[in-house]
């Protein structure tokens, strides 16, 4: 297998999900807010299906409870479902009894849609920060085979520069035994001395064209598989409005947004696009680095 491959991943939930929404839509306001995950998760199976991608559907718990329904047609197009968590949280806001509950719950609600196996798990927004890396061993005491939710960038909610911009297996905490979960962390590009991402979310919506080909080709040359992100609101021509945000969330949440589906279509032409459990199957055959925390 390519040794930097194209993988494509989506993160199934609401607009409403996203932490740039936190104070004008709450939790406790989702089941009143307008729906749009099924069209616009449609409309990019559609896109896939046509440009012949596999790609891997982090679905959130929340989502697959109400909508099982699609989650089988994604699975039955061929995709991988693994878990973005049951409520989106901040994940370094939650206790790890808190953690664990919201984990079994996402798996208890996807499994419930039909998917038994479950390896991949992605915190929302990446929230698996320094503070709580640990959390990456309840994920590994939880089944789960791999985790993509390490960011190594510079960011005010998830950032984690120093940590590895590479594949690692996880020393287990203890000698239990047992396979080591595989941490992949997501993509970025190393440019003089700074780690930047380009790949997806913001990044992807708010970049010209050029810098993002150009940002890609160096990750590429770096060795770093392109790990492209979205979510399927990112793909709607439909905008919740004015609610409330400060113009930079609505730059951040929005920006862009009219260009994304071109983005995408751009990226699928190109790459050699493998699921991301796939990848991680591949990287366990190979020779990969043991480590244990800290991580930075």
């Amino acid at each position: 297998m390519n040794a930097t491959p194209d993988i494509l991943t989506i993160d199934v939930e609401e607009w409403f999900h996203g932490h740039n929404y936190l104070d004008q839509a709450p939790p406790d306001t989702w089941e009143g807010r307008e729906s749009r995950v099924v069209g616009n998760t449609e409309r990019c199976l559609d896109l896939l299906a046509k440009h012949r991608v596999t790609g891997t559907f982090f679905v959130l718990g929340w989502t697959a409870e109400r909508h099982p329904d699609l989650v089988r047609r994604i699975a039955d197009a061929g995709h991988e479902i693994a878990c973005h968590s049951y409520a989106h949280p901040v994940v370094h806001q939650l206790s790890p009894e808190e953690f664990r509950a919201d984990l079994r719950r996402a798996r208890a609600a996807l499994a419930a849609a039909g998917i038994e196996r479950i390896d991949g798990y992605r915190a929302p927004s990446f929230t698996i920060t320094p503070a709580v890396h640990g959390y990456l061993h309840v994920l590994r005491e939880e089944g789960f085979a791999y985790d993509c939710s390490l960011f190594p960038v510079h960011h005010p909610h998830y950032g984690q520069p120093a940590s590895p911009r590479r594949p690692f297996l996880l020393q287990p905490s203890d000698a239990g035994g047992g396979e080591p979960l595989l941490v992949m962390p997501m993509t970025t590009a190393r440019v003089l001395g700074v780690n930047v991402g380009f790949a997806g979310g913001a990044y992807l919506r708010l970049l010209p064209v050029p810098a993002y080909r150009s940002l890609r080709a160096l990750a590429r040359r770096q060795g770093q598989p392109i790990v492209t992100y979205l979510h399927p609101w990112e793909l709607d021509d439909w905008r919740p409005g004015r609610i409330g945000q400060s113009p930079v969330k609505r730059l951040l949440s929005q920006g862009g947004q009219n260009s994304t589906f071109a983005k995408l279509e751009g990226v699928l032409k190109q790459g050699n696009f493998v699921t991301m459990g796939d990848h991680a199957a591949a990287l366990r055959r190979g020779e990969l680095p043991t480590r244990s925390l800290p991580l930075v």
